[in-house]
């Protein structure tokens, strides 16, 4: 079910009648916070559904990948620099 531009006005004028304004800020401040935790953890099933990999072996992996990254870049950076 989609809402109309028509109805989210008529939602607004009804939350803003209900709430002043200063609460409704918060209120959609803590609605922020509440969909982007719901976000995380659905982006958190689909990799574990998707791949059978858990959020923390995903940064694990990508930690250790970085780190091999850090080490081979200081190879080719000592490699390339003159003799002093």
């Amino acid at each position: 079910m989609m809402l109309g531009f028509e109805e989210l006005i008529f939602i607004a004028i009804i939350a803003l009648i209900i709430l002043s304004p200063e609460k409704l800020t918060e209120f959609l401040k803590e609605i922020g916070k509440i969909y982007a935790e719901y976000k995380k953890a659905k982006r958190m099933v689909e990799l574990e559904v998707l791949y059978g990999v858990s959020e923390e072996k995903l940064k694990e992996e990508m930690e250790r990948r970085y780190k091999e990254l850090e080490i081979e870049l200081e190879e080719i950076k000592a490699e390339k620099s003159p003799p002093r």
